[in-house]
This record gives structure tokens, sequence and C-alpha cells, in this order.
């Protein structure tokens, strides 16, 4: 990347989701990765990379119901498929992705909400050519958006945004998901109005 660096690894032993959560891989069958990038942080990010991700993962994924699911996880046929975690580190901001590619089979107590690209093919893939395709994707979303969750990057997002139109439940509300912020964040339609969720667990009627 013009404005950083890219690496990947086929061994992941600590690997993190969003609220402190582990991110199970299988060795040899996930892909793990992280990208640095000498930009700073700013509202929107984590949406951002996850159109990046999005864009990578549609030529595997054309014939199916491929998805946004707020903020980060990339979901097709209601599964997840990836999942992303941005952090800043000095100057840098951070994108940690995992992707299930090759993954035959998920432990017990995800098995109902997470799937591959094997699954949803039943073909394997070159990991490496996943990685070299999400590398050119970013490349491609910052060239088109720069470091700014812009006003197309928003409308693109909504279009493809799985929580849009259903109920949705954080630890304190629930309501209709109407749209996105321009930080951001998911706006639900409530008894008491519009309000912006930001943060936090957030589960959709039929999907997890």
């Amino acid at each position: 990347l013009a404005r950083g660096m890219s690496v990947m690894t086929k061994t992941q032993t600590s690997g993190r989701g969003r609220l402190g959560r582990s991110w199970l891989s299988s060795e040899g069958d996930t892909l793990c990765m992280s990208i640095a990038v000498k930009a700073p942080y700013f509202e929107g990010f984590t949406l951002l990379a996850a159109l990046a991700v999005y864009d990578a993962l549609m030529p595997f994924c054309s014939d199916k119901n491929l998805q946004i699911k707020w903020p980060n996880d990339i979901i097709c046929n209601s599964k997840k498929l990836s999942g992303i975690l941005c952090e800043r580190v000095n100057e840098y901001t951070v994108i940690g992705i995992g992707i299930n590619v090759n993954d035959k089979a998920f432990a017990s107590e995800i098995s109902h909400k997470a799937t591959s690209l094997f699954l949803l093919n039943n073909e394997k893939f070159d990991i490496k050519e996943i990685f070299r395709g999400v590398n050119k994707s970013f490349k491609d979303t910052f060239s088109r958006y720069g470091f700014s969750f812009a006003k197309d990057a928003k409308a693109k997002y909504e279009s493809l945004c799985a929580n849009l139109g259903k109920e949705v439940f954080t630890q304190n509300l629930s309501g209709v998901a109407v749209g996105i912020g321009e930080d951001g964040s998911l706006l639900l339609k409530t008894d008491g109005g519009i309000i912006p969720v930001s943060s936090g667990e957030v589960a959709v009627h039929n999907i997890y």
C-alpha cells in the first residue's frame, strides 16, 4: 500500500474481534491479515474498511446474498464470512481482517452463524490470491473515497447494509434500523424518535 503495509499469517494464536471477543481461525484455511495505514482514524473508518472487504469478496459470491452487517461483518446468506477490527497504533490505523476461506467446519458454538468461501462454493481457493485481492480493493477504496466516510461511500454502504429495514436489538433499546449517520452510526427508529447507535452489541432479527 502506498501509505502503509500489509501482512498475513498462516497461524494466529490470539485473534480478537469486536467487544473483546476472540476470533477463531483454522490454520491454512482462514485468511488472517492486517493492514497498517499511515492515516488518521476518522468516524466511519470501520465502515469504509467493510466496503473494501465486501468488494474483494464479491467476485466469489456474485450469485449469493453478500451483505454487510453493521458495522463491520461481511455476511453471506445471513452467516458471517469475514470480520474486521480497526485500532489506532501511534500514527497508524491498523485494520485487522479475518476471512473464512477454506474452512470446512466450525466450532459448535458458532457453526449456526458462520460460513466460508469453500462452503458457499464447494471449491477450494488460493488464500494468497484472496490476500492480494483485499489489498487491491483497499487501494481502490481509498483512491475512490479518500480517507473519509464520504457521502457516496455512505450511500453504497446503506445499499448493502443487512440491518436496514429490520428490527434491531441493543443492550438498552430496540427499534427499526432506518439509515446510517454521517459518522457511521446506525440510526434506529424507536418510540422515542431516531436514536443513533455508535457502539456495542447489535443483534438483527433473523441474522444473529
